[in-house]
């Protein structure tokens, strides 16, 4: 083709010039559509499907002005060919400069083009989890304090819950979880940014001002897309009228969102409420967010002059066993089981007054959970699940309650509990018990990598909370990575905040032949009032003194309220002394479901089982025994797409070693270590696996020694480079002398 003629054609028939007008005017005429449709609310799909039908446009006019040329009469007719055999005509600088623009309308064109088809498919991935932002949703910030009173922050966190829950009972209004609203409280971050990572439409700001008496609310509701503002409203009423503020603040969003509320009508509005209960609950509400030790004390106290004040409250006496629970067991604050027993009794209370309370529920659900992992009565975890499962029927769109139901189950059934976590983080993205959780589920599914990558992530975005440095070091370790793991535990323990950070970490060092360091991780929890005796025992099962266990356990349940931890404790000395008969006699109370003709053994208990058996067999009823050591081999059978933890593998190899099975006992051995079991110290009782009472007869077997010996020079490599690493830090040799057991109490069932 003669380039010169094929330019000089596209002169001649005008289609240089009729390129750029429709460029020019698709440009102009999209960018219409785009302002109209985003005003509207319109799905983003709108304007791509409305750019790429202009843009399919240009060729079909570049086509018809090719083909056809406009008479002197306005008619249209095809190109004649005597036009196609006139001289060429050379293109001027208009023309050049027209096909520059049509260059440039259409690189924009497609960089948009891109930039919509890359939005929605990040918004797709998204949208597979979340869905698209309906136009109907809001998140509440928290709300801004502009007050001087001590508990002024608290009270203005509370009121924002307050809000947040009331505007949650709209039908159609999807109102963002709490957590991830507050993800956002210090963070000067755009609306627009905000909405993307809650996935919401709207947000709600406010502000609180108490002098005295007099209360002063701002608050405004803010269109994510262009920053206007849809309402506000200031309300500078007394104290008298705070609990009606939230209400109104919630009506007022759902009437600018144009929200249905139902054939019904609104919701009643509540029953008023002595002022200063209200101003109580709401800040004892804001120091229960904080979970810190102070703060929840703090709010405990305040429940209960609440019950006194409002004896009928059900949801007084729910969050006060909530409080009570989580101080019992993640902080370890007084004696255990009269914390349970108070905590119980208020819960009864609230389901008498409200049957269907969903507080209620997720309080029974957490303090049966803690029960379960304390305690080790396997009835509790059964208790533990319907509890939380018939929180979610009650409040299905309450993120928390999602959250613990699946969390709780993830170690069970991970697939179910994902679904349930999604469902979660739908409504509170930014939740990190759900994200975390989440990430426990596909590490069960044996998606290692998924969920080391969420860690990280929750990591990222919360540094201060422990549970997802204790739970990737987890990962880690699963995998072989003890020295790894060491690191995250490190700074998991560093805040002091966690003993149970600490205990593993001591685990991590002793399994690595670094006893030292596992001491140091210890001291700081010595004198701890709940604490300090286990740290105790620990020195005496290091120094091999299981007669100073026994001691200290015995004298623990001599108690007037002794903690379910030194019932173990007696187990486990009594196994290592040969005192068995007291030791089944503690087995009796804390297990009586092992010593049932079926006997019941949960998969996350069963090392605990193993050693049950041990001491029934010790006993003379080796039956029993035996049948106890069929149900944990039943309950930690492989399952078709899920990882066989290196925990279940072991209780597996102490199984079959006990029923003279050595073959199967050393295969699951060597499938455990080629999955990355380094642990030889149980975590539980800290026995290392070759000088376990349940492991006698594989202690001749030259397979087993070996490969005892292989874990230790893989853990020995793994010191040598956390040394190589960390210079300043000395230690003694690698230990590999004899070690007895310790256990801990595991707090690692963190709800908040």
């Amino acid at each position: 083709m003669d380039f010169r003629h094929f330019l000089s054609e596209l002169k001649k028939r005008n289609v240089v010039r009729v390129a750029g007008v429709y460029t020019v005017t698709a440009w102009g005429v999209f960018q219409v559509a785009k302002t109209i449709f985003e005003t509207l609310d319109l799905p983003k799909g709108a304007s791509a499907l409305t750019l790429l039908l202009l843009a399919l446009g240009l060729p079909i006019a570049v086509l018809v002005s090719w083909a056809f040329e406009l008479g002197p009469d306005g008619s249209i007719r095809r190109a004649s060919k005597a036009a196609a055999e006139e001289p060429n005509r050379r293109l001027n600088w208009m023309d050049w400069g027209a096909l520059a623009a049509i260059a440039t309308v259409v690189v924009v064109f497609a960089a948009t083009a891109f930039g919509l088809a890359g939005s929605l498919g990040r918004d797709g991935g998204a949208g597979l989890r979340m869905g698209a932002p309906p136009s109907r949703s809001v998140a509440v910030l928290p709300f801004a304090n502009f007050s001087k009173a001590a508990d002024a922050e608290y009270f203005a966190d509370g009121l924002t819950e307050e809000v947040t829950n009331s505007l949650a009972q709209v039908p159609d209004l999807k109102v963002a979880g709490r957590t991830s609203a507050f993800y956002f409280k210090g963070k000067n971050e755009d609306v627009r940014e905000i909405g993307r990572k809650l996935n919401v439409a709207h947000v709600v700001e406010g502000s609180v001002r108490r002098s005295g008496d007099r209360l002063r609310v701002t608050c405004q509701l803010v269109s994510v897309k262009n920053g206007f503002h849809l309402w506000s409203e200031t309300y500078d009423r007394t104290m008298d009228d705070a609990f009606a503020i939230q209400t109104e603040i919630a009506d007022g969003v759902a009437e600018a969102l144009k929200a249905e509320l139902g054939a019904g009508g609104r919701p009643a509005r509540p029953v008023p409420r002595d002022p200063e209960a209200y101003r109580l609950e709401v800040v004892a509400k804001g120091q229960v967010r904080q979970k810190g030790k102070a703060q929840l004390q703090s709010a405990q106290a305040i429940y209960r002059k609440l019950i006194e004040m409002e004896p009928d409250n059900a949801e007084v006496r729910a969050d006060y066993a909530y409080a009570t629970a989580y101080l019992a067991q993640n902080h370890l604050e007084g004696d255990f089981l009269p914390a349970v027993r108070d905590a119980e009794r208020q819960i009864a209370k609230a389901l008498a007054l409200d049957p269907k309370s969903s507080s209620a529920y997720v309080a029974k659900g957490m303090l049966s959970a803690i029960r379960f992992i304390r305690e080790g009565q396997q009835s509790a975890e059964g208790q533990a699940e319907a509890a939380f499962k018939r929180a979610v029927e009650l409040a299905p769109r309450d993120s928390e309650a999602l959250s613990l139901y699946g969390d709780f189950i993830a170690g069970s059934r991970p697939q179910e509990a994902v679904t349930y976590l999604r469902r979660a983080l739908e409504i509170d993205p930014l939740d990190r018990v759900a994200n975390n959780a989440l990430a426990g589920s596909l590490f069960a599914t044996d998606k290692l990598q998924e969920a080391e990558l969420r860690y990280r992530m929750n990591v990222e975005l919360f540094p201060e909370y422990v549970d997802s440095k204790e739970q990737l070091g987890d990962v880690l370790a699963e995998q072989g990575r003890l020295d790894q793991a060491v690191v995250w535990y490190r700074m998991a323990a560093a805040p002091k905040t966690d003993p149970a950070a600490s205990i593993q970490l001591a685990n991590y060092y002793y399994n690595l032949g670094m006893p030292r360091e596992a001491v140091a991780a210890l001291d700081d929890w010595r004198e701890k009032p709940v604490i300090g005796p286990i740290i105790e025992a620990i020195k005496f099962l290091v120094a091999g003194d299981h007669q100073g266990l026994m001691r200290l356990a015995q004298a623990g349940l001599a108690q007037p309220e002794p903690d379910p931890v030194w019932r173990s404790g007696v187990v486990l000395a009594g196994a290592h002394l040969g005192q068995f008969d007291l030791a089944r006699e503690q087995l009796l109370v804390t297990s009586p479901e092992l010593f049932e003709p079926t006997p019941k053994v949960s998969p996350r208990l069963a090392s605990d089982a193993v050693g049950a058996a041990y001491v029934i067999q010790q006993t003379g009823d080796q039956g029993q025994a035996r049948r106890v050591l069929q149900a944990v081999l039943a309950a930690t059978e492989p399952k078709p797409g899920l990882r066989q933890m290196n925990a279940r593998r072991i209780a597996r190899v102490k199984a079959y070693a006990m029923l003279g099975d050595k073959d199967r006992a050393l295969a699951e051995l060597r499938a455990a270590i080629d999955a990355g079991y380094r642990v030889l110290y149980d975590i539980d009782a800290f026995t290392r696996l070759d000088l376990d009472p349940t492991t006698q007869s594989l202690r001749g077997e030259p397979r087993f020694r070996a490969m005892i010996r292989e874990v230790e020079a893989s853990n020995d490599t793994m010191r040598r480079a956390i040394l190589a690493r960390t210079p300043a830090v000395a230690s003694r040799a690698p230990l590999h002398s004899r070690m007895a057991g310790v256990w801990k109490p595991s707090i690692a069932y963190s709800p908040g």
